[in-house]
């Protein structure tokens, strides 16, 4: 990164806790009007009595929509794209804050009554990236007799499964995230362009894993003794050390959001806008675990496994730190029938501080952004 990239990326960092800041107060005014509306409380299962015509031909017209704005039980389904940001510093190996690409799954159900106010849940899950930098390396003896099964001759040897050659990977950026809110919604009387707002304040949880993986490979001399001795590298061995050090560092943030939806209907289309400011304490948990795996071959060759030792050291620790941040998505839904639409759109989440990435419990407090693509479909929305 040059130093003109570095004073963007500061000035960036510096300003946007105040765009926060100014989205969160805007939806604070909105939520402020919202509450002079009767607060809804769970419905029956039969409220709604829905025809179930969900492949009734679409009723628009050319420049707006025919029909009043849904209400009703609605479903969403998105099928997420998006490049989540690298840890700092060694924990990426200082790769900077190039960010890596991973799909997801987000669900979205609630329902919207006649009295303009509503209830939705919605979970969104991650299940990458997994980026790692990996180096094949063999072992002292690449076949050796006691890999070897008794009394038959060996199949060939595939190099992603061979006893005698170790992995050696370094993780750049491994980590999944999930997220799900409970929210109450209000709809506003609808602006004189046909466009609605709906507010929404509500609970929201989420879990933030990132995995850090550091191995080593060292071959070495023994001493007078016959001891391995890690202070004189020796190619040829006859001791032969694998270390692997793993850590999961959890992030369990619960906390509430204020936000809202902006819509309005153009023709057979729906374009959408969402924004939510969210604060949650994040209970932290971290476990290191280093597995160490020494070998000492012996023979006229050194073709036979004269000693294996294993050792496992583990550490728990934990912390408490405060999460703020927001999410912005941007979508555009075509209808296909009265009920049934396939959209596409983009998002943005940034959690702004607070998260645990490395394999230290006092380095706790780095921030994660995730932005990229959706697409999936929408029933009654």
């Amino acid at each position: 990164m040059t130093a003109s990239d570095a004073l963007r990326w500061n000035r960036t960092m510096s300003i946007r806790p105040l765009i926060w800041l100014a989205a969160v107060l805007a939806v604070v005014g909105l939520a402020n009007t919202a509450s002079a509306q009767r607060f809804q409380p769970f419905i029956d299962p039969g409220y709604f009595e829905p025809d179930f015509q969900f492949f009734a031909p679409a009723e628009v017209g050319d420049f707006g929509g025919g029909d009043p704005p849904n209400t009703g039980v609605y479903f969403d389904y998105d099928r997420t794209y998006v490049a989540m940001s690298r840890p700092d510093g060694e924990d990426s190996l200082f790769s900077g804050f190039d960010g890596d690409f991973t799909w997801g799954n987000r669900w979205e159900l609630g329902y919207m009554t006649e009295e303009q106010t509503g209830w939705q849940g919605v979970l969104w899950h991650l299940s990458g990236p997994n980026v790692y930098v990996s180096n094949i390396v063999e072992r002292i003896n690449r076949i050796n007799e006691d890999d070897l099964p008794v009394n038959d001759e060996p199949d060939p040897i595939i190099a992603d499964r061979n006893p005698r050659i170790y992995d050696v990977r370094q993780s750049l950026n491994v980590a999944s995230m999930s997220s799900f809110e409970f929210n109450k919604t209000w709809r506003r009387k609808q602006f004189h362009n046909g466009s609605v707002l709906e507010p929404l304040a509500g609970f929201r949880y989420m879990n933030y894993r990132n995995f850090k993986r550091r191995t080593d490979y060292d071959r070495f001399a023994e001493d007078i003794n016959g001891q391995p001795d890690p202070f004189t590298p020796d190619v040829e061995g006859p001791y032969e050390q694998f270390t692997e050090d793993f850590s999961v560092f959890e992030n369990f943030m619960i906390g509430g959001q204020l936000g809202g939806r902006w819509f309005q209907q153009r023709g057979k289309w729906l374009l959408s806008a969402d924004v939510r400011f969210f604060a949650m304490h994040n209970f932290q948990y971290l476990k290191n675990r280093t597995d160490i795996t020494l070998t000492r071959y012996d023979g006229p060759l050194g073709d036979t496994v004269d000693l294996e030792l294993n050792e496992r050291f583990q550490s728990h620790d934990n912390a408490n730190q405060f999460v703020w941040g927001g999410e912005v998505r941007a979508e555009a839904a075509y209808s296909l029938t009265r009920d049934i639409s396939l959209q596409f759109g983009m998002v943005f989440l940034d959690m702004g501080q607070g998260i645990g990435r490395s394999d230290d419990i006092d380095d706790n407090n780095e921030d994660v952004q995730i932005a990229g693509l959706t697409f999936g479909v929408t029933v009654n929305r």
